[in-house]
């Protein structure tokens, strides 16, 4: 080990992320919405690093920000001000056409709703982000038949979301959000329509797929989910209490 390395790993140990670790990064991020009645301000200098292979729960009331942060971690907003990182690179200084093309190939999202396509069969719903980046046929059927048998679905790869139970239909969406391999899933309360039993499945989903490397983060007010995170992060009123 050399002397960087051990530096690295030492800073990891005390608390700090080593930073080849770091997936996302949100360095005293502020965002401000301005609306025809007046000004929210929905996220207020917050400071937060996302490592791979960790499953990270974000939790706290209703309106305090935490979807806010989950999309700009994402690269699916922008911050008003201070600087979100994904893989290296401050969101705010890549274009839209960058910034959808780093999201596509790098970035898995999950949430509440499923919102799987009606017409298509659970594999072609798998496929839908691998044929947006260009995989061609046969590689995304293997992989879409791969990552259905992953989430142990296997024998419902033909079958319609209508067909389906919740607790199915989200798995088929992890699933999706799986297909282009990301090192960064974002669920938003990904067992928010699930009875209890489907619930903790989805959970422990979630958790095996941080162990294989992924960085997983939740929002989420199952305490369950909550609980079995490696890092759980709560919020109120746009900050990390």
């Amino acid at each position: 080990m050399d002397d960087a390395q051990a530096v690295a790993q030492a800073q990891h140990a005390g608390g700090a992320p080593a930073p080849d670790r770091v997936v996302a990064s949100a360095d005293a991020v502020v965002k401000v919405y301005r609306m025809p009645g007046g000004t929210v301000h929905a996220l207020r200098g917050i400071t937060l690093a996302v490592e791979r292979g960790t499953l990270l729960s974000i939790v706290g009331p209703s309106g305090c920000g935490k979807s806010t942060l989950l999309h700009l971690l994402g690269g699916v907003d922008l911050p008003t001000a201070g600087t979100v990182t994904l893989l290296g690179q401050p969101t705010a200084s890549l274009s839209d056409a960058a910034l959808a093309r780093l999201r596509l190939r790098h970035v898995g999202f999950v949430f509440q709703r499923f919102f799987l396509l009606p017409m298509l069969t659970a594999e072609e719903n798998v496929a839908l982000p691998m044929m947006e980046a260009g995989v061609a046929q046969p590689d995304r059927r293997r992989r879409a038949r791969a990552l259905l048998e992953r989430v142990g679905l296997a024998h419902r790869s033909q079958h319609r979301p209508g067909q389906l139970s919740g607790g199915e239909m989200q798995r088929v969406a992890i699933a999706r959000a799986l297909a282009n391999r990301p090192a960064l899933l974002l669920a938003d309360e990904p067992t928010g329509e699930l009875d209890a039993a489907a619930g903790w499945e989805i959970a422990r989903l979630l958790r095996e797929i941080s162990r294989d490397g992924c960085a997983v983060v939740v929002v989420t007010h199952n305490t369950e989910l909550a609980a079995i995170a490696d890092r759980q992060v709560r919020m109120r009123d746009g900050t990390i209490a």
